[in-house]
Protein backbone atom coordinates (compact mmCIF):
# COMPACT_ATOMS: atom_id res chain seq x y z
CA UNK A 1 0.00 0.00 0.00
CA UNK A 2 1.47 2.99 -1.17
CA UNK A 3 1.50 5.78 2.14
CA UNK A 4 0.87 8.55 0.42
CA UNK A 5 -2.52 7.18 -0.47
CA UNK A 6 -3.44 5.92 3.15
CA UNK A 7 -7.44 7.06 2.84
CA UNK A 8 -7.60 7.12 6.56
CA UNK A 9 -7.91 10.83 8.45
CA UNK A 10 -6.89 11.13 11.51
CA UNK A 11 -8.86 13.83 13.30
CA UNK A 12 -7.92 12.67 16.82
CA UNK A 13 -3.68 12.95 16.93
CA UNK A 14 -3.79 16.69 16.59
CA UNK A 15 -5.78 17.24 19.83
CA UNK A 16 -3.41 14.96 21.52
CA UNK A 17 0.21 15.82 20.43
CA UNK A 18 1.32 15.51 23.98
CA UNK A 19 -0.32 12.29 24.57
CA UNK A 20 1.15 10.70 21.13
CA UNK A 21 4.86 11.37 22.45
CA UNK A 22 3.78 9.86 25.72
CA UNK A 23 3.25 6.46 23.86
CA UNK A 24 6.56 6.01 22.34
CA UNK A 25 8.35 7.18 25.29
CA UNK A 26 6.27 5.10 28.10
CA UNK A 27 5.31 2.12 25.63
CA UNK A 28 8.09 1.63 22.74
CA UNK A 29 5.27 2.47 20.31
CA UNK A 30 3.95 5.92 18.79
CA UNK A 31 1.07 5.94 16.37
CA UNK A 32 3.65 6.75 13.57
CA UNK A 33 4.80 2.95 13.65
CA UNK A 34 0.98 1.95 13.55
CA UNK A 35 0.27 4.17 10.99
CA UNK A 36 3.06 2.41 8.86
CA UNK A 37 1.85 -0.85 9.73
CA UNK A 38 -1.94 0.16 8.28
CA UNK A 39 0.00 1.15 5.46
CA UNK A 40 1.41 -2.48 4.89
CA UNK A 41 4.67 -1.48 6.33
CA UNK A 42 6.42 -5.46 7.11
CA UNK A 43 8.76 -4.19 9.65
CA UNK A 44 6.53 -2.30 11.67
CA UNK A 45 4.36 -4.97 11.14
CA UNK A 46 6.78 -7.25 12.84
CA UNK A 47 7.71 -4.96 15.54
CA UNK A 48 4.04 -4.43 16.76
CA UNK A 49 3.35 -8.27 16.16
CA UNK A 50 5.97 -9.48 18.29
CA UNK A 51 5.26 -6.05 21.10
CA UNK A 52 2.07 -8.02 21.15
CA UNK A 53 3.21 -11.48 21.17
CA UNK A 54 5.65 -10.61 24.00
CA UNK A 55 2.45 -8.77 25.54
CA UNK A 56 0.33 -11.71 25.73
CA UNK A 57 2.72 -13.91 26.79
CA UNK A 58 3.67 -11.25 30.19
CA UNK A 59 -0.30 -10.75 30.34
CA UNK A 60 -0.47 -14.65 30.85
CA UNK A 61 2.79 -15.23 32.70
CA UNK A 62 3.11 -11.92 34.53
CA UNK A 63 0.68 -13.23 37.46
CA UNK A 64 1.84 -16.13 37.80
CA UNK A 65 5.51 -14.68 38.13
CA UNK A 66 4.39 -11.87 40.37
CA UNK A 67 2.44 -14.63 42.28
CA UNK A 68 5.51 -16.60 42.23
CA UNK A 69 8.05 -13.61 43.11
CA UNK A 70 5.76 -12.42 45.61
CA UNK A 71 5.81 -15.96 47.57
CA UNK A 72 9.80 -15.61 46.98
CA UNK A 73 9.99 -12.42 48.32
CA UNK A 74 7.60 -13.57 51.42
CA UNK A 75 9.09 -16.36 51.80
CA UNK A 76 12.49 -14.57 51.91
CA UNK A 77 11.28 -12.24 54.66
CA UNK A 78 9.28 -14.85 57.00
CA UNK A 79 12.69 -17.18 57.00
CA UNK A 80 15.00 -14.09 57.64
CA UNK A 81 12.47 -12.49 60.59
CA UNK A 82 12.56 -16.30 61.61
CA UNK A 83 16.16 -17.02 61.27
CA UNK A 84 16.21 -13.17 63.43
CA UNK A 85 13.87 -14.61 65.85
CA UNK A 86 16.14 -17.65 66.40
CA UNK A 87 19.18 -15.87 66.36
CA UNK A 88 17.41 -13.29 69.24
CA UNK A 89 16.34 -16.20 71.28
CA UNK A 90 19.83 -18.17 70.71
CA UNK A 91 21.83 -14.96 72.35
CA UNK A 92 19.28 -14.08 74.74
CA UNK A 93 18.83 -17.82 75.89
CA UNK A 94 22.78 -18.59 75.62
CA UNK A 95 23.24 -15.27 78.11
CA UNK A 96 20.66 -17.03 80.86
CA UNK A 97 21.82 -20.24 80.61
CA UNK A 98 25.67 -18.55 80.97
CA UNK A 99 24.47 -16.77 83.81
CA UNK A 100 22.68 -19.41 85.40
CA UNK A 101 25.81 -21.24 85.42
CA UNK A 102 28.12 -18.43 86.61
CA UNK A 103 25.60 -18.60 89.21
CA UNK A 104 25.74 -22.13 89.62
CA UNK A 105 29.73 -22.26 89.74
CA UNK A 106 29.50 -18.47 92.71
CA UNK A 107 27.09 -20.32 94.59
CA UNK A 108 29.12 -23.59 94.88
CA UNK A 109 32.55 -21.58 95.49
CA UNK A 110 30.53 -19.55 98.38
CA UNK A 111 28.88 -23.05 99.98
CA UNK A 112 32.64 -23.98 99.75
CA UNK A 113 33.99 -20.95 101.58
CA UNK A 114 31.18 -20.65 103.90
CA UNK A 115 31.80 -24.42 105.40
CA UNK A 116 35.31 -23.33 105.57
CA UNK A 117 34.71 -20.13 107.46
CA UNK A 118 32.04 -22.24 109.44
CA UNK A 119 35.01 -25.02 109.78
CA UNK A 120 37.56 -22.16 111.20
CA UNK A 121 34.84 -20.31 113.11
CA UNK A 122 34.13 -23.65 115.36
CA UNK A 123 37.77 -24.34 115.65
CA UNK A 124 38.41 -20.25 117.07
CA UNK A 125 35.29 -20.51 119.33
CA UNK A 126 36.76 -24.36 120.35
CA UNK A 127 40.00 -23.02 121.47
CA UNK A 128 38.28 -19.66 122.77
CA UNK A 129 36.23 -22.09 125.30
CA UNK A 130 38.97 -24.00 126.21
CA UNK A 131 41.29 -21.18 127.23
CA UNK A 132 38.22 -19.60 129.12
CA UNK A 133 37.30 -23.06 131.06
CA UNK A 134 40.89 -22.98 131.99
CA UNK A 135 40.82 -19.79 133.06
CA UNK A 136 37.60 -20.33 134.90
CA UNK A 137 39.19 -23.29 136.14
CA UNK A 138 42.68 -21.78 137.54
CA UNK A 139 40.06 -18.89 138.83
CA UNK A 140 38.15 -21.16 141.03
CA UNK A 141 41.03 -22.95 142.56
CA UNK A 142 42.53 -19.75 143.13
CA UNK A 143 39.69 -18.17 144.80
CA UNK A 144 39.29 -21.58 146.57
CA UNK A 145 43.00 -21.56 147.86
CA UNK A 146 42.95 -17.93 148.44
CA UNK A 147 39.33 -18.31 150.16
CA UNK A 148 40.76 -21.02 152.68
CA UNK A 149 44.20 -19.21 152.79
CA UNK A 150 42.02 -16.04 153.97
CA UNK A 151 39.68 -18.25 156.66
CA UNK A 152 43.15 -19.76 158.43
CA UNK A 153 44.56 -16.14 158.73
CA UNK A 154 41.21 -14.97 159.95
CA UNK A 155 40.57 -18.15 162.56
CA UNK A 156 44.14 -18.39 163.26
CA UNK A 157 43.40 -14.14 164.20
CA UNK A 158 40.63 -15.22 166.07
CA UNK A 159 42.31 -18.11 168.32
CA UNK A 160 45.65 -15.50 168.99
CA UNK A 161 42.87 -12.50 169.64
CA UNK A 162 41.74 -15.46 172.58
CA UNK A 163 44.81 -16.15 173.56
CA UNK A 164 46.24 -12.88 174.07
CA UNK A 165 42.99 -11.55 175.92
CA UNK A 166 44.68 -12.26 179.62
CA UNK A 167 46.94 -10.25 178.71
CA UNK A 168 45.67 -7.64 177.20
CA UNK A 169 43.05 -8.00 180.08
CA UNK A 170 46.39 -7.69 182.36
CA UNK A 171 47.54 -4.50 180.74
CA UNK A 172 44.55 -2.72 181.22
CA UNK A 173 44.45 -3.78 184.93
CA UNK A 174 47.71 -2.67 185.42
CA UNK A 175 47.09 -0.09 184.07
CA UNK A 176 44.61 0.76 186.22
CA UNK A 177 45.84 -0.41 189.19
CA UNK A 178 48.74 2.15 188.81
CA UNK A 179 46.49 4.93 188.18
CA UNK A 180 44.59 3.97 191.53
CA UNK A 181 47.51 3.73 193.48
CA UNK A 182 48.80 7.49 191.92
CA UNK A 183 45.86 8.18 193.30
CA UNK A 184 46.18 6.80 196.68
CA UNK A 185 49.83 7.76 197.10
CA UNK A 186 48.37 11.47 196.08
CA UNK A 187 46.22 11.46 198.84
CA UNK A 188 47.10 9.71 201.02
CA UNK A 189 51.00 10.53 201.04
CA UNK A 190 53.02 8.57 204.00
CA UNK A 191 49.71 6.85 205.27
CA UNK A 192 49.41 5.37 202.27
CA UNK A 193 49.03 1.78 202.04
CA UNK A 194 49.28 0.25 198.52
CA UNK A 195 48.26 -2.89 200.25
CA UNK A 196 45.21 -2.23 200.44
CA UNK A 197 44.24 -2.01 196.74
CA UNK A 198 42.67 -4.96 195.11
CA UNK A 199 44.37 -5.98 192.15
CA UNK A 200 43.26 -8.62 190.03
CA UNK A 201 45.95 -11.09 188.26
CA UNK A 202 44.33 -12.42 184.64
CA UNK A 203 48.04 -14.50 184.25
CA UNK A 204 48.70 -18.09 185.32
CA UNK A 205 50.13 -18.38 188.47
CA UNK A 206 54.00 -20.68 188.11
CA UNK A 207 55.01 -21.50 191.64
CA UNK A 208 53.15 -19.11 193.85
CA UNK A 209 54.18 -16.23 191.53
CA UNK A 210 52.29 -14.16 188.55
CA UNK A 211 54.43 -14.28 185.33
CA UNK A 212 53.48 -10.78 185.15
CA UNK A 213 56.35 -7.87 185.64
CA UNK A 214 55.10 -4.78 187.21
CA UNK A 215 55.22 -1.49 185.26
CA UNK A 216 57.67 0.72 186.56
CA UNK A 217 56.83 3.55 184.36
CA UNK A 218 53.60 5.17 186.89
CA UNK A 219 54.96 4.29 190.30
CA UNK A 220 58.58 6.25 189.06
CA UNK A 221 56.49 9.49 188.05
CA UNK A 222 54.16 9.13 191.16
CA UNK A 223 57.41 8.99 193.09
CA UNK A 224 58.97 12.20 191.43
CA UNK A 225 55.61 13.67 192.15
CA UNK A 226 55.66 12.55 195.71
CA UNK A 227 59.48 13.87 196.53
CA UNK A 228 58.33 17.14 195.00
CA UNK A 229 56.16 18.05 198.32
CA UNK A 230 58.71 16.55 200.42
CA UNK A 231 57.30 12.66 200.57
CA UNK A 232 58.41 9.74 200.31
CA UNK A 233 56.95 6.83 198.64
CA UNK A 234 56.26 3.65 200.80
CA UNK A 235 55.90 0.68 199.63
Amino acid sequence: MNPSKFPIKNHVSKKGKRISQVLKGKFGFGLDTLDKALQGDQAALQAIGEAARQGRQVQELMPLLTEAYTTLIKGTEEYNKGVATILKQGATSAINIDKAVSQTILANQKYGNQRQELAAEFATAKEAEKVRHQYAIDYIQLKAYIDTYLTKVDNDAKLIDQSNRPEVKQLEESTRYELAAAKHLIQHGNNARLDLLPQREYLPIEGGQSTRKPSRGVMESVGRILSAFGLSLQQ
